[in-house]
């Protein structure tokens, strides 16, 4: 006998259940939920948090929430708090990434949000953990735009053309971030009207001490760069130095900040260990802070980071406390300043230098009779509007005279330093020939390389212990050194490395290795490598004449 198959009778809250369902499918997630001037409802049904999820992320797109995506992570542009050369508080714009928080208050601002509950009556809950979690997670299907910077100022795009208008620009992913109103620039800018902005700039520096007209250059590039920063990838570091504290570095720093972000400069301390500074300075970039300035550097301008951050155009950074990289693109303006300050090694044909000297013993009793720093405040959409006019005069002039690009930085170079050619003012790169000379890095492989030609011969190979046994090396009779030039230039190296007693073989081999195909005074350091495991190194002439022992 067959069975009768019965069906159990389905309760109301079963049947809202699948008509809500129903209505949830036939109703496209692209739909503008404010077109009747309502926010949506999402319902949350179990075994379908995904559909809530996609209502969710529509419903942050429509309500134009003011998310963007910076490589796998969400972030919003804001204030952020910072210190100034005095160690007062204010507020830079800034990047601060999307915090669970953050993004639940969103998606309560954006929709209604309801579930049926035990009784099968719908009602209103806040956005689900398990919801913010999936959203968090969608990272290829964000509808947000791809963010590079923040900046406070208008600024021009790489083709030249001018980015004034607040807020996202899809062109450059820069954020244009609490302007201000700034005059008139003419489409095609004259020469005359690049001179009387020029003016403008020069005369805010007036009473700086500036040690040459090149380092006057380099203040003014200082003044412009972070303006049209949009224009270019990079931009090299700005040194502001001087024997003297009191002597107007800060002040200077001050002055750009003012005319960029309406704020006195915030600043980084340099801390004692070296990796400290770094972590701080990877803060910054993380922060999105439009210039990165360190403060009081006491003696050499170094370091990795230091020099990603003024040549990469994309940087891949680590969060403190965190072992996730995050790529982020380089739109920061790098900027120092320090008592006599020395640019080393790599970082020397990355740096600009501006020097002012006071000729003072207490150069912070001078009396000015000026005040640039308010002159700026005032006005400050007038020289915002001055350094655009220089800009867009020379790029409607043709670009005419500009030198040699500058390596790694072609886009500043054709731009910043170019303009000011143009105006009849010194090349700012010049500052690199005097740093260059006084680099202690390039001083201690000249002096290695000149007592290794004098005592030590060219084209005579020598693996790093026979170099480290050479150089101790001594007479029996009365226990002088036989190399003594050789010895006392390994030794110094030795005490870079933390030993200044002794030449020790295993750091030896890694300066010889850090130094392999550099070239002092038409000498070259190159490496036989034809047993891997014991390299021979030899100094080998390059220039006419060069190859004589």
């Amino acid at each position: 006998m067959a069975r009768t198959a019965t069906r159990r009778p389905i309760s109301m809250s079963e049947r809202r259940r699948t008509e809500m369902r129903q209505e949830r499918h036939a109703q496209p997630n692209d739909v503008d939920p404010h077109a009747a001037g309502t926010l949506p409802t999402i319902t949350i049904v179990a075994g379908e948090r995904h559909i809530a999820a996609n209502q969710g992320v529509t419903a942050l797109h429509a309500a134009g929430v003011a998310f963007y995506r910076r490589d796998r992570g969400l972030v919003r542009v804001c204030l952020i708090k910072a210190k100034n050369t005095d160690g007062q508080i204010i507020l830079v714009p800034g990047i601060m990434p999307i915090t669970p928080a953050m993004l639940c208050r969103a998606l309560g601002q954006s929709a209604h949000w309801q579930k049926f509950n035990s009784k099968g009556k719908l009602v209103k809950i806040d956005p689900p953990d398990k919801i913010v979690e999936q959203i968090t997670g969608m990272v290829d299907e964000w509808p947000f735009p791809p963010l590079a910077g923040v900046i406070t100022c208008p600024t021009l795009r790489s083709d030249g053309s001018l980015l004034a208008g607040e807020g996202y620009d899809l062109a450059t992913g820069l954020v244009l971030f609490k302007t201000i109103p700034i005059p008139p620039i003419p489409e095609f800018p004259t020469r005359a009207d690049a001179e009387a902005a020029i003016l403008c700039l020069t005369d805010l520096l007036v009473e700086f001490p500036f040690v040459s007209d090149a380092s006057k250059s380099v203040a003014l590039s200082l003044l412009m760069t972070p303006v049209l920063r949009g224009a270019f990838p990079v931009t090299p570091m700005h040194l502001i130095n001087a024997p003297e504290a009191g002597t107007g570095k800060s002040y200077l720093a001050d002055i750009t900040s003012a005319i960029t972000t309406g704020e006195r400069c915030a600043v980084i301390s340099v801390a004692p260990n070296p990796e400290e500074t770094e972590k701080r300075l990877i803060g910054a970039a993380l922060a999105g802070y439009p210039i990165i300035a360190l403060d009081n550097v006491r003696e050499l301008l170094q370091g990795d980071f230091l020099c990603q951050v003024t040549e990469r155009p994309l940087l891949q950074l680590r969060r403190l406390g965190s072992s996730d990289q995050i790529r982020v693109a380089n739109t920061f303006t790098p900027l120092a300043n320090g008592n006599n300050a020395t640019v080393a090694d790599d970082m020397v044909r990355r740096t600009i230098s501006c020097t002012l000297d006071a000729n003072m013993e207490n150069p912070e009793k001078r009396t000015f009779t000026t005040n640039p720093l308010a002159t700026v405040m005032r006005d400050r959409g007038l020289y915002i509007a001055a350094i655009l006019t220089i800009a867009r005069a020379y790029i409607a002039a043709g670009k005419p005279k500009r030198p040699v690009p500058l390596p790694s930085y072609e886009g500043w170079s054709d731009l910043v330093r170019s303009s000011l050619i143009w105006l009849g003012y010194p090349d700012p790169v010049l500052t690199m020939e005097a740093a260059r000379g006084v680099d202690p890095m390039r001083q201690d492989r000249a002096s290695v390389f000149t007592a290794w030609h004098a005592e030590l011969g060219v084209n005579q190979a020598y693996q790093v212990p026979e170099i480290g046994d050479l150089a101790v090396a001594r007479y029996s009779t009365d226990q002088s050194f036989v190399r003594p030039a050789l010895h006392t230039a390994l030794l110094a190296i030795a005490a870079q490395r933390g030993n200044s007693s002794q030449i020790d073989a295993r750091r030896l081999g890694i300066w010889l290795k850090k130094n392999e195909n550099t070239i002092i005074n038409s000498y070259k350091l190159v490496a036989d490598r034809s047993d891997a495991r014991r390299p021979r190194w030899k100094l080998t002439g390059v220039g006419p004449g060069r190859s004589e022992r």
